[in-house]
């Protein structure tokens, strides 16, 4: 007689990799809550960003910018504006960059744009302060509520028990105490390498202006930076001086040559220029425009009348 076994195989399920990944954690970090993994999200952003930083700062430290500054002015006070160029063009920092673009706009005034470049380095640099800024306040309000949602919770559950409440309350307030606590350890680990980088980002503007200033002044005191709006305007007084007598009969249409009336503006690199009263609103065109305007007029020498 034949006697069958029926041998029944028990099916495990395979826990998924959240679960895994949940009791791999420490103890304590399950014990926070659901809020502990925002707050681990948080310092891993702060983390990427204060590194990312640390990084760049330490690049711009490194870099001996200061002998390559006294280059240029030395170029600069010879008159040497090509050697001074290619001199600032050596190292890519950002008082470099910034005398760069003041050399490339002699013999007008550089000072507006350099003081508008300077910005933009700054900018540049300043990029994940934001950032540390907000994690600092997110990472502390992420703590409490994370801590009101633990005590809801757990004494929710208290009180439904019947024995041993005190020593259920104390373990509940221990618990809930946990985000808390990771929340302030968050903002510090954001407010830290954030008052550094602010502290060299205050330098960086201090240094910059006053590179500004110095090389401005080099320029002033070896006339480097010509002003020829002058010639212009009186370019301007000749013309309409010689078209005084004809004003009374002449049209918009006779005008053609010369509708325009200039004004300008010292240490601006814009004129204004407003139309015929007959004419539409004012425009705008830039100075160097202008300049190509009269080019040929200028470089003619005005014979004098006996």
């Amino acid at each position: 007689m034949a006697v069958e076994v029926t041998v029944i195989k028990s099916t495990v399920v395979a826990p998924t990799i959240i679960q895994q990944i949940v009791a791999s954690m420490p103890e304590w970090f399950q014990l926070g809550g659901a809020v502990m993994w925002l707050l681990l999200f948080t310092s891993f952003l702060v983390t990427i960003v204060s590194l990312e930083r640390a990084f760049s700062w330490l690049i711009y430290l490194t870099q001996k910018e200061r002998p390559v500054i006294n280059d240029i002015f030395a170029f600069l006070n010879k008159k040497e504006k090509a050697q001074a160029l290619i001199c600032s063009q050596t190292i890519q920092t950002p008082a470099l960059l910034m005398l760069k673009h003041g050399i490339e706009t002699l013999p007008f005034s550089p000072k507006e744009k350099m003081h508008s470049y300077a910005k933009v380095q700054v900018g540049s640099l300043s990029q994940g302060q934001t950032l540390l800024v907000s994690a600092v306040i997110t990472a502390i309000l992420l703590g409490f509520l994370g801590t009101a949602l633990q005590l809801i919770f757990s004494f929710n559950n208290i009180s439904l028990m019947q024995t041993n409440i005190n020593g259920a309350v104390i373990g509940a307030i221990a618990n809930a105490l946990i985000p808390l606590a990771t929340g302030l350890c968050v903002s510090l680990l954001a407010f830290i390498p954030y008052k550094i980088f602010q502290t060299q980002l205050q330098k960086l503007q201090q240094h910059l202006e006053n590179i500004g200033s110095e090389f401005n002044h080099i320029c002033q005191q070896k006339q480097l930076i010509t002003n020829q709006l002058s010639e212009i305007m009186k370019l301007q007084e000749k013309r309409l001086a010689s078209t005084a007598d004809d004003k009374e009969t002449e049209t918009v249409a006779e005008q053609s040559e010369m509708p325009y009336h200039y004004e300008f503006k010292e240490g601006s690199d814009e004129v204004n220029v407003s139309l015929h009263k007959d004419m539409k609103d004012l425009q705008k065109t830039s100075q160097s425009s202008l300049m190509d305007m009269y080019k040929d007029e200028l470089n003619i020498p005005i014979k004098k009348e006996k």
